[in-house]
């Protein structure tokens, strides 16, 4: 059978979402946990690949398991076992033609802000200190420039191994928007079909110099047809961002 998790974790606990040689990720760590409870191997694919240190509120995972697995026994055992860094709110069976990945239409990532002189302690592993005064309206204005189908070569980390052009960076952005959420704290939100590596850091960053005054708003549209990643901003922190939900 197929089944379907949806799954938050702390970032700061894993070297990101996909299985790599020699790192603590999520994928492989869900994978053993699972295993373990289904007596065989597992492979899970997710919505998302998630850097080193970003976060997830509403990633999605699927996986083929044996007709005798009880999803709900997976959701109790990661849980609690994982001590709070990777909690599962939902686990069921799906159709057989479910793909974590392959079927989303949509991600949407949140990324939040702390906009004061000194920091906010309780929020110090998943936002961003900015001591620099932003200006909103200037955020406002460039964000719109990033809406609909663009080549974002000059906001994303090419694949190793490819060169230029060689793999397409074009990506269709739904909605993107700031807002603040409470005393000088704010938050980005945006929706794409899909992102590139690094895209939704690297917007940040970008944004965040907009709002210093370092760029400006109208800047953007020229460094998206520039497709160069010099002209665009240092990448965000990863500990601001979080996955926030994946539609389908």
């Amino acid at each position: 059978m197929k089944v379907r998790l949806l799954v938050a974790y702390d970032g700061a606990a894993f070297s990101g979402f996909a299985r790599n040689d020699g790192i603590v990720s999520v994928a492989e760590t869900l994978e053993t946990m699972i295993g373990a409870i289904c007596g065989e191997p597992i492979v899970v694919t997710g919505a998302g690949r998630t850097d080193k240190g970003v976060h997830a509120r509403g990633q999605v995972v699927s996986f083929d398991a044996p007709d005798t697995l009880d999803p709900a026994v997976v959701q109790r055992s990661i849980t609690k076992r994982t001590g709070g860094s990777i909690v599962i709110h939902e686990a069921a069976r799906v159709d057989a033609d479910f793909d974590a990945r392959f079927s989303a239409r949509w991600r949407r990532y949140r990324y939040t802000i702390v906009n004061r002189t000194m920091p906010e302690v309780d929020l110090r592993h998943v936002a961003w200190h900015v001591s620099e005064p932003l200006s909103m309206e200037a955020l406002l204005e460039a964000t719109p420039h990033f809406l609909g189908s663009h080549d974002f070569s000059a906001f994303c980390r090419r694949p190793k191994g490819t060169a230029p052009g060689q793999v397409s960076m074009v990506r269709k952005v739904l909605s993107a928007d700031w807002s603040e959420i409470d005393d000088d704290i704010l938050r980005f939100e945006i929706t794409a079909s899909a992102f590139c590596h690094q895209m939704v850091r690297s917007i940040v960053g970008t944004l965040v110099d907009v709002g210093r005054g370092h760029l400006a708003a109208d800047s953007i549209p020229s460094i998206l047809e520039g497709r160069d990643r010099s002209r665009a901003g240092n990448l965000a922190p990863p500990h601001g961002l979080s996955l926030h939900e994946v539609g389908y």
